[in-house]
């Protein structure tokens, strides 16, 4: 039966492999489990950052500086 994940070999300073070997003792996990919630997370944080970027790009096109503003235009005759 072939593997369900794929191996991946990084390299990190010695301090952040131990910060990773305290907190995956402290919290009873492994260290992939550490580093792959690390991973989820970065990507996860990307996506909203992206979405954010998008969000801040769609105010500044159409003047939205305030609440206020998003409800005027939501309430503006078309």
């Amino acid at each position: 039966m072939p593997r369900e994940s794929k191996i991946i070999t990084i390299s990190l300073p010695p301090d952040l492999a131990e910060e990773i070997d305290r907190l995956a003792t402290a919290e009873n996990r492994s260290r992939s489990e550490v580093v792959r919630e690390a991973f989820r997370d970065y990507v996860t944080y990307g996506r909203w950052r992206r979405i954010r970027r998008w969000g801040d790009e769609t105010a500044r096109e159409f003047g939205i500086r305030t609440e206020a503003d998003v409800d005027r235009i939501l309430h503006e005759d078309k």
